[in-house]
């Protein structure tokens, strides 16, 4: 019988690791082949059913858990019936009244599986220089397509919101990142946008007024109108069009400026997940470690803000892969650790 660890080791033995974390170390972003098809053989065809399955009952109003056109960043009041997000993949309920009891299971397991799997998993590891059981199971969700608005999110880093003045940004630039987050693409996607490097600099003052300036409105299209803008005026000249074919994975920091751009006639199902690294120790409530507040907080609003109370029940953990449940453990001490802080959000909706 195959171990865990030597799936893990033949999973990486094609990746040069080194490479990757200098790529991501400099840019802010790498992008990978073969990220699904080692591991229990996860197909593109089989992740497609699942997500569509996922998508119809979304659109259909039975799944509440969903990314908003006309909003941005969470909180995501439905203010509109057009989805461009399905929340919350690992989410027990999610396969409730889907297509049939063993459908529904397989459904259940295939984001799971995928969210444990090598090499996934393992270059995360690598990114944030850690062991996976050292890691924290975060946020698992899928990017959508609207049915039937154009829709932009506009340009931001995660968790440092546009105004923040240049101490202040130098300051949560400094400190240590916590967390790694990727887009796997189930179809060819060219969605995303980024400007190369800015998540361990200062911003240019063309990023600024990048990164102030509002995104164009959702507009209603007719089907099979519209063009994706892939070039706004206020881009900055090291604007880079992220593009993903089907099967390939984008890594990248949260806080690289990034913004989006979506069309329903373009079809979109591009899982998005994150993981922490673990560092919600006590150590952290001491004053004299500025610098580890600041990632912890950071870390937390990430996450907590998303309405994630779901994942802290015992049951849940009980129902992951025996590789997630250290990871769900660490979860909920960085939970209890942020108990009593008010983290707020992240970004404010414009």
């Amino acid at each position: 019988m195959i171990t865990q660890h030597a799936d893990a080791a033949d999973a990486l033995s094609r990746y040069d690791l080194e490479a990757i974390r200098a790529a991501y170390r400099r840019d802010g972003y790498v992008i990978l082949d073969g990220i699904f098809d080692f591991e229990n053989r996860l197909s593109l065809e089989e992740l497609r059913v699942a997500c569509q399955a996922a998508v119809e009952r979304t659109r259909r109003g039975e799944w509440p858990h969903r990314r908003v056109v006309g909003k941005s960043f969470p909180p995501y009041d439905p203010i509109s019936d057009d989805s461009w997000g399905v929340q919350h993949l690992l989410h027990p309920d999610l396969i409730v009244g889907g297509e049939g009891e063993n459908g529904a299971d397989k459904q259940d397991s295939i984001f799971a599986r995928l969210y444990g799997s090598s090499p996934l998993l393992d270059i995360a590891a690598a990114l944030l220089d850690t062991e996976p059981d050292k890691m924290q199971l975060e946020l698992f969700n899928l990017l959508i397509n609207p049915a039937c608005h154009a829709f932009a999110l506009p340009w931001h880093r995660d968790d440092v919101r546009a105004d923040v003045s240049s101490e202040e940004e130098e300051a949560r630039l400094s400190a240590p990142t916590y967390g790694v987050q990727w887009n796997a693409a189930l179809y060819d996607d060219e969605c995303l946008f980024i400007c190369p490097g800015s998540h361990a600099r200062l911003r240019t003052e063309a990023e600024k007024r990048a990164n102030a300036a509002k995104a164009p409105p959702a507009t209603k299209v007719l089907e099979g109108q519209g063009v994706l803008d892939a070039k706004w005026q206020v881009d900055p000249p090291n604007t880079l069009q992220v593009k993903l074919k089907a099967g390939q994975t984008a890594f990248y920091s949260q806080r690289v400026l990034h913004r989006a751009s979506y069309l329903p006639s373009q079809i979109r199902a591009t899982l998005h997940g994150c993981y922490g690294g673990i560092r919600a120790d006590a150590s952290l409530d001491s004053t004299d470690r500025a610098s580890e507040q600041l990632a912890f907080a950071e870390r937390a609003r990430n996450v907590l803000q998303h309405n994630v109370e779901w994942m802290k029940e015992p049951s849940f953990g009980a129902s992951l892969p025996p590789r997630l449940r250290p990871m769900w453990r660490n979860l909920l001490v960085m939970d209890a650790h942020a108990k009593g802080r008010q983290l707020g959000y992240s970004l404010e909706n414009a």
